[in-house]
C-alpha cells in the first residue's frame, strides 16, 4: 500500500508540479539551434564576435558539448551561410526572359543577405559549396545559359551579377553612412556642404552631389543591376551570339 502510495505521489508531481528552475532552462542542444544561436551573434556584434566559448555560455552549455554537432567554427560559418541562403528562393519562371529571372534573384540575394546583418561580410570569405549556395549559382547559371551564352560567358555574367550584389549588400543599411543618409537631418546637412564647395576646384561634386548621396538605396540597387544586365545584353549581340527567340 505504501509503495502503491509513494508511486502516485510521483504520478501527481509529474504532471501537476512546475517542473524545477534547472529542468526548465535546460533545452535540448541541437545542430540548429547552435546556428540560430550563432546568426545571432554576428547580426548584433559581426562575425568577429563569433566564439565558440562564449557560444557555448550563451546556450548554458559546455564548449565541448558544441563540437558533438560542428567540428570547429570554420564549419559552423559555413552551416550559418548555408542556413540563411536556404532562405533565397531560387525558383524561377522559365517562361519569364532571362533578364528578368537573373535580376529577381539578385533582388531576393540581396534582401536576404541585408535581413542578417554580418552575413554579407562573412560570405566573401568563404567558398560557396553548401547545398542552399549551389542550389543558387544553379538558378543563376541555368537563366544566363539558357539565355545564349556559352559556359564560360554565362559563368562570368553570374559571377559579375553576384558580386555586385554581395558587394552592395556589405554596404550594410544599418551602417552609420546609410543611417546618415536615411536621417534627413543629416542628409541635408551633407546636401548643404556639397553644394557650398567651390566650383573652381568641384564643380561637378558642388552641381551634383547631392544625387550621388541620397536616400535611394532600393533605387541605386535596381540602377546599377539594370546597367549591367544592359550591358550583358549589348556584350553578347556584339559578341554574335544569338538570343533567344
Amino acid at each position: 500500500m505504501a509503495g502503491q502510495q509513494a508511486k502516485d505521489a510521483d504520478t501527481r508531481s509529474l504532471w501537476f508540479n512546475p517542473p524545477d528552475d534547472g529542468e526548465s532552462s535546460r533545452r535540448t542542444l541541437t545542430r540548429e539551434r547552435v546556428v540560430a544561436e550563432a546568426l545571432a551573434v554576428i547580426s548584433t556584434d559581426g562575425a568577429e564576435a563569433l566564439g565558440m566559448r562564449a557560444l557555448a555560455r550563451r546556450l548554458g552549455v559546455v564548449p565541448g558539448a558544441l563540437y558533438r554537432h560542428v567540428r570547429s567554427k570554420e564549419q559552423l560559418y559555413d552551416l550559418i551561410l548555408d542556413a540563411v541562403l536556404a532562405e533565397v528562393d531560387w525558383r524561377t519562371d522559365p517562361a519569364l526572359p532571362w533578364t528578368a529571372q537573373v535580376a529577381m534573384l539578385a533582388h531576393r540575394l540581396r534582401a536576404v543577405l541585408e535581413n542578417h546583418p554580418g552575413i554579407a561580410a562573412l560570405l566573401k570569405t568563404r567558398d560557396p559549396i553548401s547545398p542552399a549556395s549551389l542550389a543558387l549559382a544553379e538558378a543563376f547559371l541555368a537563366s544566363l545559359h539558357a539565355a545564349g551564352r556559352p559556359g564560360r560567358q554565362a559563368a562570368l555574367a553570374f559571377r559579375l551579377i553576384y558580386d555586385y550584389t554581395l558587394g552592395f549588400a556589405l554596404a550594410d543599411p544599418a551602417s552609420p553612412a546609410e543611417q546618415r543618409l536615411r536621417d534627413s537631418a543629416s542628409r541635408q546637412q551633407l546636401h548643404a556642404f556639397l553644394r557650398s564647395l567651390p566650383a573652381s576646384s568641384f564643380p561637378a561634386l558642388a552641381a551634383h552631389g547631392t544625387h550621388a548621396w541620397a536616400d535611394d538605396r532600393e533605387q541605386r540597387f535596381t540602377s546599377g543591376l539594370d546597367t549591367l544586365i544592359c550591358g550583358l545584353e549589348t556584350a553578347q549581340r556584339s559578341s554574335g551570339v544569338s538570343q533567344p527567340k
